[in-house]
């Protein structure tokens, strides 16, 4: 069977949050299984790919992720990222009280560019909640319910809840695009980041006046 018609849906997903928060390990966990020591702070965008399979329908989902860098100065590359976005993970360090403050920034910046989208609000590093926990799990669920968020904690590096949380913000977003009968973007196409480049450049285009 062809890969491309191989899956039933296809969802691009970026995942935002300041640096050093775990961005990169939770989705080396996720896609690979297991969790790696080598850390890098991703530099621009990173991205990912996996098919998975939801356990309630049973269904094949491409999954595409893009691993936004985390620095404030790329903070303004992030925006491009938006466009023919399904869902985002939004995450902050429990054992970090900044991370979680800037929450309010991070939401900011995507509703600045979009009206709506499925979001999962996650809390990492829940394996070091014992020792070193700064942010009470009440005040994630607190902000989570206040911008209709779903909604966990966990641990890249001992792989809690990462498939859970991953498996959920994709139901929530195919039952979002159902319910508001949004199935023009969900296709077997990859999408590519020259399919990106390019649309940023078509409406740009768009928007100069005609010369005569």
């Amino acid at each position: 069977m062809n890969i491309q018609s191989s899956f039933d849906y296809f969802l691009k997903i970026i995942i935002i949050g300041d640096t050093g928060v775990g961005k990169s390990n939770f989705l080396y966990r996720f896609v690979n299984g297991k969790f790696s020591q080598l850390y890098q702070p991703t530099i621009g965008i990173d991205y990912k790919s996996k098919i998975v399979v939801l356990p309630k329908t049973k269904q094949n989902v491409n999954l595409q992720f893009w691993d936004t860098a985390g620095q404030e100065r790329y903070k303004s590359l992030n925006k491009l990222y938006f466009q023919r976005v399904q869902g985002i993970i939004l995450m902050y360090d429990i054992t970090k009280r900044e991370s979680f403050e800037s929450l309010g920034n991070w939401t900011k910046l995507i509703f600045d560019n979009l009206d709506y989208i499925p979001i999962v609000l996650i809390g990492n590093k829940l394996d070091d909640a014992e020792k070193n926990r700064i942010v009470r799990e009440e005040e994630g669920q607190s902000f989570a319910d206040e911008h209709n968020f779903l909604f966990f904690e966990a641990s890249a590096l001992n792989g809690k809840n990462v498939n859970t949380a991953v498996i959920s913000l994709c139901e929530f977003i195919i039952s979002h695009l159902r319910r508001t009968n949004s199935f023009d973007i969900i296709n077997n196409k990859s999408l590519s980041l020259n399919d990106i480049v390019e649309d940023k450049k078509v409406k740009k285009a768009e928007r100069k006046e005609p010369c005569c």
